[in-house]
């Protein structure tokens, strides 16, 4: 409690529900409990909604005191992995204890270091230290292994960084009613952090909390932080092979087997392959994501990737030349290649930089250079990705059409009247002791920073025609709350990359910078804008003053243009670019999605005289597919008919990507989202979430200081530390020159 409250002990904290409210809450979440343990459900389509309540019991506060005072670089691992702002909220913990006790009582010390100053450091971190899309185009126009353009400069990057951010905070003022009040947008991967944060600062616990396990939440934080740190040191600098061990490779002579077991870059899809890396399970976020959407996920990559891509690759069904990785079998042959995200000529199959037929100066198309080269291939795992893409443009709109429209309709109603929501939570009536930000104000910042993001276009290297700005962000508003939406209902986000690029390729073909600069602004808009209604999320589970949340991330968002900016400085000066470890496979593929859709355009790549034409069936089967189970609802009415969920079986592990995450994460989320969430709910609900953010943060700072520190020790190259994870899977030795 703050001194403010402290002095005013009549005052007492906001109660979240009455005494008979929270018990009638307890009882339908045991009931749903008890009905997923015996394989049934309510035959009421719309109790689905509770499941919120599953995951967020016990874990976000029912209480609120408003008088508390509250005011990277691993985007170039061939796996790119986020320090999770997790870890400034570990390190700001002492920090602020102590501060606390050594700063005199006054405005710079209002009292005990209290859970909402907490919260907004981590919300300022996060700001600060999560990574910009934009940087991808300074990375693409910068860098001299992509387009090389001098006139890109550390000054200009970071303006164009910083635009490309503040476009975002538009949308999320305006989205909240739909995204951040609603009980059912629970926002499952923030619950960690929610768990995080009330470790810290709760002091009491409830018999039923103390029944689940002796350990306290904060002493099994450390307790898992400690054991993940260390386990992390062996997958990340000791001993590498086993973030990606091929088990089809490790017991099968078969060639084919040993190609679709791989999971490397420049290899194969990693059929049953498993990793021990928790930097890349992570992608799935297992530990947050909900049961039924893993398994959605899970459906889709082993559809997509170990059964459709083989079957489009060993029946050539796109034609033209074998595609050539440089790797080799032990009999001399050629090891086939799918996992990647590079372009490749029509020649002889070989790997192609786009800049071979750019013009040198504007870095559009040159077409004498390209008719040398055409056409430009692609590996079927690549074409499917962007298949999938396609698919997710029109299913999720789709999906979330059918399922979700009576909602909207009525949030939008009570937002044109300035009404409160029909059947708000409690969070929403703790929240009424604060000021609101108005939505005018984020309307006004929106129309600013639109205009300098014009400006920029005009006068940068990053050249964009002027209607370019407002007409990527209007496709960014109509997208912004279907997947809204689903983030906020399953944890995943879906992009507008493959849409805004659609859009800009056809209306100015040729054009590589204008391309990939509406691409970022039109994907960037809405994902910012998500970004930023996840923390207004986190804000409204743990009641901070809306104002306060604002002005933590303007804050950290100008820090991290800055530090984003300069990292990629960094990165150039003094990281071992282009190594196995380090192949930048990220800002890779935004370097060749500007040759696909910018150079080439849409219309030469996917029109009519393709061999990808094809792929744009799938626009129209994402229309479709969500029908079957909505329609399937109405013949035989079933709260888990919601639960197939098209739009999430289209989210593919990308091309590049080590792909043995897919099948420790089935496991893991089995385990922990599934058999505990259902047969150890107790346990689960005052753990879970804390391991999760426990491991998130231990492997993250192992991961950054064994990052520094293999820039200047490196562990020599063995049978358990390969240069190539899966080199096994050629029959050849660790240490042949191949792999080197």
């Amino acid at each position: 409690m703050s001194a403010a409250a402290a002095a005013s002990p009549e005052k007492d904290p906001v109660v979240l529900v009455p005494p008979r409210a929270a018990a009638d809450v307890e009882d339908v979440v045991d009931e749903r409990v008890q009905q997923r343990r015996l394989g049934r459900a309510s035959d009421d389509v719309e109790a689905v909604d509770t499941d919120a309540k599953l995951y967020t019991k016990g874990i976000v506060p029912e209480t609120d005191d408003p008088n508390a005072p509250s005011l990277s670089i691993f985007s170039f691992r061939t796996n790119s992995f986020t320090v999770s702002s997790v870890v400034a909220a570990l390190l700001s913990y002492p920090m602020g204890l102590f501060l606390a006790r050594v700063i005199p009582k006054g405005i710079l010390n209002p009292g005990p270091f209290s859970i909402k100053e907490h919260v907004l450091i981590y919300i300022i971190a996060g700001a600060a230290g999560g990574q910009a899309f934009g940087i991808d185009n300074v990375i693409a126009q910068k860098f001299d292994t992509m387009l090389n353009d001098p006139a890109v400069n550390f000054g200009n990057s970071i303006i164009f960084v910083l635009s490309t951010q503040m476009l975002g905070y538009g949308l999320s003022g305006i989205t909240r009613r739909y995204l951040v009040r609603p009980a059912a947008m629970y926002w499952p991967t923030v619950l960690p952090t929610v768990a995080l944060f009330m470790s810290f600062h709760e002091s009491e616990e409830s018999e039923e909390m103390k029944k689940a396990g002796s350990l306290s939440r904060y002493s099994f934080f450390w307790l898992a932080f400690v054991m993940a740190f260390v386990w992390q040191w062996i997958p990340s600098y000791f001993a590498g092979a086993i973030g990606s061990i091929s088990l089809l490779c490790l017991f099968s002579t078969s060639k084919t087997a040993r190609f679709l077991g791989s999971a490397g870059n420049n290899m194969g899809v990693g059929i049953l392959s498993i990793t021990f890396d928790w930097t890349l399970v992570q992608y799935f976020f297992p530990l947050s994501t909900p049961w039924w959407a893993a398994v959605n996920y899970f459906v889709g990559n082993v559809v997509c990737l170990w059964i459709v891509v083989p079957i489009l690759m060993y029946n050539h069904t796109f034609g033209g030349p074998n595609l050539k990785s440089g790797l080799l079998y032990d009999d001399g042959t050629p090891f086939p290649v799918v996992n990647t995200p590079s372009l490749f000529t029509g020649l002889d199959g070989s790997k192609i930089n786009p800049a071979k037929f750019y013009d040198t100066v504007t870095f559009d198309i040159n077409k004498t250079a390209y008719n040398i080269y055409k056409p430009i291939y692609l590996t079927e795992h690549f074409v499917v990705e962007y298949a999938m893409s396609f698919f997710v443009l029109t299913a999720s709109i789709t999906h979330v059409a059918l399922w979700y429209y009576k909602d909207i309709i009525r949030q939008t109603k009570e937002m044109l009247a300035q009404t409160d929501e029909a059947n708000p939570d409690i969070h929403n009536t703790l929240m009424k002791a604060y000021p609101d930000f108005p939505e005018w104000i984020y309307l006004a910042w929106l129309g600013v920073w639109c205009i300098i993001q014009m400006i920029i276009g005009l006068t940068t290297p990053f050249r964009m025609p002027w209607w370019g700005t407002p007409f990527a962000i209007i496709v960014a508003f109509i997208y912004t709350v279907p997947a809204g939406i689903i983030q906020g209902s399953t944890g995943q986000q879906i992009g507008l990359n493959v849409l805004s690029e659609l859009i800009m390729g056809l209306i100015i073909p040729g054009q590589t910078v204008p391309v990939m600069i509406f691409k970022c602004i039109g994907y960037n808009v809405m994902y910012q804008c998500l970004t930023l209604t996840s923390d207004l999320k986190i804000g409204h589970y743990l009641h901070i003053n809306p104002v306060h949340m604002v002005f933590a991330q303007l804050y950290g968002t100008v820090i991290g243009a800055i530090c984003n900016t300069a990292s990629v400085w960094i990165a150039i000066s003094a990281f071992p670019l282009g190594t196995n470890d380090w192949l930048y496979t990220n800002h890779l593929s935004t370097y060749t999605s500007g040759g696909i859709w910018g150079a080439i355009g849409p219309a030469r790549f996917w029109g009519p005289e393709s061999p990808y034409f094809a792929a744009n069936l799938s626009y129209l089967v994402g229309i479709i597919l969500p029908f079957l189970p909505w329609l399937g609802n109405k013949v035989f009415p079933h709260p888990y008919w919601r639960f197939v969920h098209f739009p999430l079986m289209a989210y593919l592990l990308p091309s590049g990507f080590y792909h043995s995450a897919l099948t420790s994460f089935i496991i893991i989320s089995f385990v922990f989202m599934n058999l505990l969430f259902t047969y150890q709910h107790a346990w689960w609900a005052k753990y879970n979430f804390v391991l999760s953010a426990a491991l998130d943060a231990g492997s993250g700072i192992a991961v950054l200081i064994s990052t520094l520190l293999a820039i200047k020790i490196v562990v020599p190259a063995s049978s358990v530390n390969p240069n190539v994870h899966d080199y096994y899977c050629t029959g050849r030795n660790w240490d042949d020159p191949q792999f080197s």
